[in-house]
């Protein structure tokens, strides 16, 4: 059995381990992110770990619960993760949507941290 790239198999556990949080506690969210980092969320952008962190907070729902149907991870030439994850999402009582979520990962003090993010509702507008 061929076993995946270290590079693949890191960008797999930051993702399991991003939406576990996510899913539970988006306040802890903040110790994956530095004061650099940058958060697209449907188009608003922000920076710094703490901007970052009092946007996902301020998300106006009770509940949310994500579903990871596709991810793909490459290294880049500068030694980081590009990791791009496909799925769905069910927020409190709202049909279930589909989402896009980039990360770009960056190994610092021998930790894994996202130094940007970008992030998009699958909403579709044929009109």
């Amino acid at each position: 059995m061929n076993e995946s790239p270290i590079w693949e198999q890191i960008g797999t556990s930051f993702v399991d381990h991003y939406y576990k949080i996510f899913d539970s506690n988006r306040g802890s969210l903040a110790p994956l992110y530095i004061e650099s980092s940058c958060l697209s969320w449907e188009a608003q952008r922000y920076q710094g770990k703490d901007a970052i962190v009092e946007k996902l907070i301020s998300l106006p729902f009770g509940t949310i619960r994500h579903l990871v149907t596709a991810q793909d991870h490459q290294p880049t030439p500068d030694n980081c993760i590009l990791s791009m994850v496909v799925g769905q999402l069910k927020v409190d009582e709202d049909p279930v949507m589909g989402f896009h979520q980039v990360f770009l990962l960056k190994n610092i003090n021998e930790s894994w941290i996202c130094t940007n993010d970008v992030f998009r509702l699958s909403l579709h507008n044929f009109s």
